[in-house]
C-alpha cells in the first residue's frame, strides 16, 4: 500500500514540475515573441531607439538567439550609417549601408532602405566634392586677391538648391566664412587690393624679398651661409617676380594657409621654405588650379 502511496506521489510532482516548466516556457516565448513583434513594429516607423531596445530584450528572454541577434545588430549598423552620413563621414557611411543591405539575417525593410540609401550616398559624394573643387578654387582666387572673382566662384555653391542639406554643412560654412573675407577685403581696399591687416602683416615678412631681391645683405654670417648651403628657394635667393601673384604681394597670411593645407593632406609644411610656398601658389594659380590640388599632384 505504501508503495502505491509513494508511486502517485513521484507521478503528482513530475506533473508539477513538467506543468511549471511548461509554463515558464511558454511565458518566457511569449515575451520573447512579443519583443521581436515591437521591435519590428519600431523599424517599421523608423523608430531605431525603440527598435534596439526591443531586440535586445528579446535576446534578454532567448540569450544568443540569432534572429534577435541579427535584426538587433543590422538595425545598430543602420543608425551608425545615419549618424556617419550626417556628420559627412561618407566613408563610413557606405561600410555600414553596406552591411545592413548584405545582412544574411537581418530585416528586407532595413535591407531596402540600404539600397535607397547608398545610391543618394553615391549622388552626395559626387556633389560634396564639386562643391570643394568650387571652394578650392575661391580659395586660390581670394590667395590671388582677386576677391570678386572669388565670390563669383563661390555663388556656384550658394545658388544650388541643395548646398544647405545637412550633408554639405561644412564646406558650405567655408563657403559663408570665404566670402565674409571677400567682402571685407573689397571694401577696405577694393577688388586685387588686401585688406590693411594683411598688408600689414606681410610688410615686414616681405620687404627683403621685394627691397633685397637676390642678395643676403642685412643678414648674419650664419645666416648667410645657411642661405648659401640651401639646395632649395627662398627669398633671398629669388626675384621680386617670384614672390608675387599677378603683381601682387604674397602675404604671410597666404603662406600659413597654404602650409595648413599641406598638413591637411598630409604634407609635412615645414619641410618647406616660405618662398617654397611662394613658389607653390605661382604655379597652382597659373595652372589655374587650387593649391590643395597642385600638392596633392606635386608635393606626395
Amino acid at each position: 500500500m505504501k508503495k502505491w502511496i509513494w508511486t502517485i506521489v513521484a507521478v503528482v510532482i513530475v506533473v508539477v514540475i513538467g506543468g511549471v516548466t511548461f509554463t515558464s516556457h511558454h511565458i518566457t516565448q511569449k515575451a520573447y515573441t512579443a519583443a521581436m513583434t515591437t521591435g519590428k513594429q519600431a523599424v517599421s516607423n523608423e523608430n531605431y531607439s525603440v527598435a534596439e531596445s526591443a531586440f535586445q530584450d528579446a535576446l534578454r528572454h532567448r540569450t544568443n538567439d540569432q534572429q534577435a541577434q541579427g535584426y538587433l545588430t543590422q538595425t545598430q549598423n543602420f543608425v551608425s550609417a545615419q549618424s556617419a552620413m550626417t556628420d559627412q563621414e561618407f566613408g563610413t557611411a557606405k561600410s555600414d549601408y553596406t552591411k545592413v543591405k548584405d545582412a544574411k539575417t537581418g530585416l528586407p525593410t532595413l535591407s531596402k532602405r540600404a539600397k535607397t540609401a547608398l545610391k543618394l550616398l553615391k549622388t552626395v559624394q559626387l556633389k560634396a566634392e564639386m562643391f570643394q573643387d568650387v571652394y578650392d578654387q575661391a580659395l586660390t582666387q581670394n590667395q590671388g586677391q582677386s576677391y570678386e572673382a572669388s565670390n563669383s566662384t563661390l555663388d556656384r555653391i550658394f545658388k544650388d538648391k541643395d548646398a544647405q542639406q545637412p550633408y554639405y554643412t561644412n564646406i558650405y560654412n567655408k563657403a559663408v566664412e570665404l566670402r565674409s573675407t571677400n567682402n571685407k577685403a573689397i571694401k577696405n581696399g577694393g577688388d586685387g587690393t588686401a585688406d590693411s591687416s594683411a598688408a600689414d602683416s606681410s610688410a615686414s615678412s616681405d620687404s627683403s624679398a621685394s627691397s633685397n631681391s637676390g642678395s643676403t645683405s642685412g643678414l648674419t654670417d650664419t645666416e648667410k651661409q645657411a642661405a648659401k648651403n640651401y639646395q632649395g628657394s627662398n627669398e633671398f635667393t629669388v626675384k621680386k617676380s617670384q614672390t608675387e601673384i599677378n603683381g601682387k604681394t604674397i602675404t604671410a597670411s597666404q603662406i600659413a594657409s597654404a602650409r595648413k593645407t599641406l598638413s591637411s593632406i598630409g604634407v609635412p609644411s615645414g619641410s618647406f621654405s616660405d618662398q617654397d610656398i611662394r613658389n607653390g601658389l605661382i604655379a597652382a594659380n597659373k595652372a589655374g588650379v587650387s593649391f590643395k590640388s597642385y600638392a596633392q599632384k606635386n608635393y606626395k
